[in-house]
């Protein structure tokens, strides 16, 4: 029979065991602690990039159209859909569902200006002023170095706010979704 103190014993180890899962260490040596993010935000991001159609081709043999989903310019669709919509959910993920815990020794953080004078010989549109734009700019220019990284916290903020990858299917379905794709 569990005693009380046994009690506040487990519940003690698995919230210390919860918190370390929630750690997302990046291959720069930087830890993020990932959160939830709230996950009606994260589909709705989703259900924004809708996903190309095939464009349709007349089949005279079946005489009528089909769609070609091998045409060379929807493969191409497909692709910048594809790096849109990854880019969008690493951005949300990162904004809505990290923090920083902590970063290698020497490396400049988000509130230096160090990154911010490589990062402008690079990009025009920059807005150091904007604490969150700091944070996630410094976080995929600086932080992720690795394509590996942005499976980690797609992993981790997605399993903490309940958006897994069926629910990334089921947001082409979302209601609300814009059909004519604007």
């Amino acid at each position: 029979m569990k005693t009380h103190d046994d009690k506040k014993v487990v519940k003690a180890v698995d919230e210390a065991l919860k918190t370390q899962d929630n750690l997302i260490t990046l291959s720069s040596g930087v830890v993020l602690r990932g959160k939830k993010a709230n996950p009606l935000t994260l589909i709705q991001v989703m259900a924004s990039f809708q996903r190309p159609t095939p464009p349709l081709v007349y089949m005279k043999a079946m005489g009528r159209e089909v769609e070609n989903p091998d045409d060379p310019n929807y493969l191409e669709d497909v692709q910048a859909w594809k790096m849109a919509y990854s880019n969008a959910m690493v951005t949300a993920m990162i904004v809505l569902g990290t923090e920083l815990e902590s970063k290698p020794r020497g490396m400049p953080g988000p509130d230096d200006n160090a990154w911010i004078e490589e990062y402008s010989l690079l990009v025009n549109d920059i807005h150091p002023e904007n604490k969150a734009w700091r944070y996630l700019t410094w976080v995929k220019f600086k932080a992720m170095t690795d394509e590996a990284d942005m499976a980690k916290v797609q992993e981790v903020v997605g399993a903490l706010s309940g958006v897994r990858e069926s629910s990334v299917s089921a947001a082409e379905d979302f209601p609300g979704r814009d059909t004519e794709g604007r």
